[in-house]
């Protein structure tokens, strides 16, 4: 069920004023109203109503001078006019202005209310359009939760208790567990929101991260040869997904916090705030406490994320599900029946895969890719080969410290490992890591002396 839709009528007519926002609001909608241009253009300023119904002729200045205020505000605003000097002339200019339709007045109630649904639809249309022109660069996502252990049982709980309300979620686990997997189907789960815009933090240069999210008007800096919606404008009336929040850098958490907390926006350059209603689904692989603790992360901000918060368990800890999950991965790359041995699925069970569900899918997308026959190998299924699973195993040892590799050992091999994986490709390395490839050359620079031997 859709949320009541807000109108503005700005018409200096009284009595067909009210009357007009007395029935509207009979049929469920919210109204404000206005009877000079001026007075209009501030309301919609304060409130942003996706539909204004504005009269020709107003005391203080033409309705199309108001129109094309409001849409150099927001282009995304349906304005239908309504005027009792209908002209072929009014029209056209009306139209021109970028108005979405125009009624003579005296007309049928009914009249309008088809005119607003087709606006109604128009927008709608469009929300999707612009959300998935934002979205088709990005790579699609599988939105299933597979898995029937205790944990996912626990999980797809905490999921409807999510979607019921309108809470902030915070959700947190290793790099590649399916974070972004349970924060979509957080979305799918609720009734009333349907766009959906997920942007990972750690993807957007710095020095354009305030404008990614805020917007920017036309001319504000160089390059900005138009006005720019942010994240928060695209992401209007749906949920709006920051995949690695913690990689929001510190002097913009302030402002993230403050729209969070206020639920308006203030475009950079811009005047007025202005409202926005956006569901917020917070997902990091970091610990949001250490981070607080070390001052990168403002404790403020993080107890605002984590009203709602949900830890998903890493692979190893609901081994049950490796089957289950690899059957699914299986079916979904072939088509033909293909199984995998029992003494493969035995070896899958006593791997710790520590690139989690991704680093899963990932293997099985491989030996799919070099089967020869109705089986899978484990030459096939295991990145690198039998040797790189027997590498990651427990081995016995007569004193136990000397079996633990220590943790920058364990990172540079499953780094090398997986750039061995992709042919020495950085940038497919670090989307088969679940890291952006700036984290990756950073991590490879970091461990460069260990690998090199350099003192």
């Amino acid at each position: 069920m859709s949320k009541p839709l807000n109108i503005l009528i700005v018409d200096d007519d009284e009595l067909f004023t009210a009357s007009l926002a007395d029935f509207l609001v009979s049929r469920g909608y919210h109204v404000k109203a206005a009877r000079k241009g001026a007075e209009g253009f501030a309301l919609f300023e304060r409130h942003r109503p996706p539909m204004v119904l504005l009269d020709q002729k107003l005391p203080d200045m033409r309705g199309i001078e108001v129109c094309r205020r409001i849409l150099e505000n927001n282009r995304n605003t349906k304005v239908i006019f309504m005027t009792a000097y209908a002209t072929v002339p009014y029209a056209v200019e009306a139209m021109q202005a970028g108005a979405f339709d125009y009624l003579s007045k005296p007309f049928e109630l009914d009249e309008l209310l088809i005119a607003m649904r087709m606006a109604e639809k128009s927008a709608h249309l469009e929300g999707r359009l612009r959300v998935s022109e934002y979205e088709r660069e990005k790579e699609k996502r599988e939105k299933r939760l597979i898995g029937s252990s205790e944990a996912m049982v626990r999980i797809r709980e905490q999921m409807k208790l999510a979607a019921a309300s309108e809470a902030t979620v915070l959700i947190t686990g290793e790099t590649g567990v399916g974070k972004n997997v349970v924060a979509e189907g957080i979305h799918e789960l609720q009734d009333q929101r349907e766009n959906l815009l997920t942007v990972n933090c750690s993807s957007i240069p710095e020095n354009l991260m305030e404008a990614e999210y805020f917007g920017h008007e036309k001319g504000v800096f160089t390059g900005a040869d138009n006005r720019r919606e942010g994240i928060f404008e695209l992401a209007d009336g749906g949920t709006l997904i920051l995949d690695e929040i913690t990689e929001t850098p510190l002097h913009l958490q302030s402002k993230l916090l403050t729209v969070l907390e206020d639920k308006r926006v203030r475009r950079i350059g811009g005047g007025q705030a202005f409202p926005v209603d956006v569901r917020i689904v917070a997902t990091t692989n970091q610990s949001l406490e250490k981070a607080v603790e070390s001052g990168s992360f403002r404790q403020d901000l993080y107890y605002r994320l984590a009203v709602f918060h949900m830890h998903i368990p890493p692979l190893r800890h609901h081994p049950e599900d490796i089957p289950e999950i690899a059957a699914f991965f299986v079916n979904r790359f072939e088509r033909e029946n293909v199984r995998i041995p029992e003494d493969h699925l035995r070896r899958m069970l006593e791997y710790p895969w520590p690139g989690n569900v991704r680093e899963l899918r990932n293997v099985i997308e491989r030996a799919c890719l070099l089967r020869q026959g109705d089986e899978l190998k484990p030459a096939d299924i295991l990145v690198g080969g039998p040797s790189y699973i027997d590498s990651h195993l427990e081995v016995p040892s007569a004193d136990p410290e000397q079996s633990i590799l220590p943790l920058e050992e364990v990172t540079s091999r499953h780094i090398q490992s997986a750039l061995k994986a992709c042919g020495g490709n950085k940038s497919r390395a670090a989307r088969a890591l679940g890291i952006s490839l700036s984290t990756l050359k950073r991590k490879l620079k970091q461990l460069e002396p260990s690998r090199t031997g350099a003192k």
